[in-house]
């Protein structure tokens, strides 16, 4: 039998070869292993287990749950090697549901947002309006994350098949993205507009900043937080209010939604939706029909309808 430490080694070193990244579980796992390497124990019990997930013990639940989910699912690879193995119950430091919902802009709103990021405030010139404008309405269409959208290189986006590929994603994986004509084409014309701007020079990113180099996560979103200000969507002062990964969560919501409108089985198209928008878990995008009640009345009132419906 592998000692604990190998064992950790070994088991990272597979889950890597299928994609995942781990560096939070590797941190996790490793200081597990010192915990139990100065107690002397060699095979993991569920004891130990939550006695190391609890520190600090005033640490936030979802935090101290977390630790536990990372020596929990080690431990079920461990136990074929180590038969003593104790694998903890997932209840046993259970994770606290947050009542976070994020705004699910209406269609009227994407328009305004779409129209004002024309708006050349503050100096801002018609290549960085153009930019915003391109930026914000990819995340409205295809759903993909800011980073996603934001980590494009130019030889991710296949203008002739009209198919971004999305690399090493938040769970470690790459997929393709198809993109409707009409997404397309603005993708074309800014494209064109960025190679003009650029006047010959090479740049790696798809979408720059005026300066030519990467867009910053926290720049798009400061700019994003002033023209929600500017419609009206968030107060002056408001440090709450829509998020720009909020698109990402309206598009999967209106996809769901025209399902249930159009009689379609959204169960059939779960799994289609989730793959589109990168989830490694169904349960990532069932989610979505959690956190909006107007879904939710979708799903009774079709549950009722199959109910009610005769033999």
């Amino acid at each position: 039998m592998t000692s604990l430490r190998a064992g950790v080694s070994e088991y990272l070193e597979l889950r890597r070869a299928l994609g995942f990244r781990l560096k939070k579980d590797e941190l996790y796992l490793r200081n597990f292993t010192d915990f139990m390497e100065r107690r002397h124990a060699s095979s993991i019990t569920a004891k130990l287990a939550v006695k190391w997930a609890q520190q600090p013990a005033r640490g936030h639940p979802n935090y101290l749950a977390g630790r536990l989910r990372a020596v929990r699912s080690f431990a079920r690879h461990r136990i074929l090697s180590d038969p003593r193995t104790e694998i903890p119950a997932a209840d046993l430091l259970p994770r606290q549901r947050s009542a976070f919902r994020p705004h699910i802009f209406s269609e009227d709103e994407v328009r305004r947002i779409l129209a004002e990021s024309w708006h050349q405030w503050a100096g801002a010139t018609p290549f960085y309006c153009l930019g915003r404008y391109t930026i914000y309405g990819l995340l409205a269409v295809t759903g993909m994350r800011v980073s996603e959208a934001l980590n494009l290189d130019v030889e991710d986006v296949d203008l002739d098949l009209g198919v971004i590929t999305i690399r090493n994603t938040k769970f470690g994986k790459s997929r393709l993205v198809p993109v409707h004509a009409t997404t397309l084409a603005k993708l074309k014309t800014y494209r064109e507009a960025r190679d003009a701007f650029l006047g010959g020079v090479v740049a790696k990113p798809f979408f720059i900043s005026t300066p030519g180099r990467r867009i910053i996560p926290s720049a798009l979103d400061r700019a994003f937080r002033r023209l929600t200000k500017r419609l009206g969507l968030r107060g002056e002062a408001d440090p709450t209010g829509p998020r720009l990964h909020d698109l990402r969560h309206t598009m999967a919501v209106e996809v769901l939604r025209r399902c249930y409108g159009a009689g379609a089985d959204p169960e059939r198209r779960l799994p289609a939706l989730s793959t589109y928008l990168g989830h490694t878990q169904l349960s990532y995008t069932y989610w979505y029909l959690h956190q909006n009640p107007g879904l939710m009345a979708e799903a009774v009132a079709r549950l009722q309808h199959r109910w009610e419906a005769p033999a």
